[in-house]
């Protein structure tokens, strides 16, 4: 009884922590999202975007050894084919060997290219954005990465993963996280470095055609008139 006492109490523990903890990010959500109007719109898009490159990139190599002819596409759009293959060799060198990096910097310049042209048409200071954008898409690659260690440990591990030590992708994080903190980096400082003047030009090019076209038909106009008095 007093086992089964204390697993209860336990699990009512848990329960509680894990309510806090939702609380929690619903608040820290919500705060973002005051401070970032965009952050929505980009949680959505870069999720989305991150589970199509697992489901057609990185999950179907779970079943390279199933039977059927295994067939995959590489960004440049060549075809990876297998088939009678084990994992180890090969195979195992193609999934490691830059297969995935083209894929992940196409996300990370995409999705840092839309949020700075967002910012520019909905008038969002960018930096704030940026920043949200990057943590976004270091979460993502992250993402990726340990689904890519978990089907390699299941593939060596013939269906008994444990029997495997997983494989470390720290090298692989670091090296795209670089590159993504580079593009980050480069599009903060070109929008710094644009004045006020210029960034309000951007945002009202229409309205100072249309002041230029009225000046120049008045100017016209008054020269006319002038003529004739």
């Amino acid at each position: 009884m007093e086992t089964s006492g204390l697993w209860a109490s336990s699990f009512r523990e848990k329960r509680r922590n894990y309510r806090r903890t939702a609380i929690m990010l619903r608040f820290r959500r919500k705060r973002i999202d005051a401070v970032n109007p965009l952050y929505p719109i980009f949680r959505k898009r870069i999720t989305d975007a991150v589970d199509r490159i697992i489901q057609r990139q990185v999950t179907p190599w779970a079943f390279l050894t199933a039977g059927p002819a295994f067939r995959v596409q590489r960004f440049d759009q060549s075809e990876i084919t297998y088939q009678g293959i084990e994992f180890d060799g090969s195979p195992r060198l193609v999934f490691w060997g830059h297969y995935i990096e083209p894929f992940l910097e196409h996300l990370c310049s995409s999705e840092i290219a839309a949020a700075v042209e967002m910012c520019r048409s909905r008038e969002v200071e960018a930096p704030r954005v940026l920043v949200d954008v990057r943590g976004l898409l270091a979460a993502g690659l992250q993402r990726v990465y340990e689904q890519m260690a978990l089907i390699d440990q299941r593939l060596r591990g013939r269906g008994f993963p444990n029997r495997v030590q997983p494989r470390s992708v720290d090298s692989q994080k670091r090296r795209m996280t670089q590159f993504l903190d580079e593009l980050i980096g480069a599009e903060r400082a070109l929008w710094r470095s644009k004045s006020r003047t210029e960034l309000w030009y951007e945002r009202n090019k229409f309205w100072v055609w249309v002041v230029g076209i009225l000046i120049t038909v008045s100017l016209s106009a008054t020269s006319i008139i002038a003529r004739f008095l």
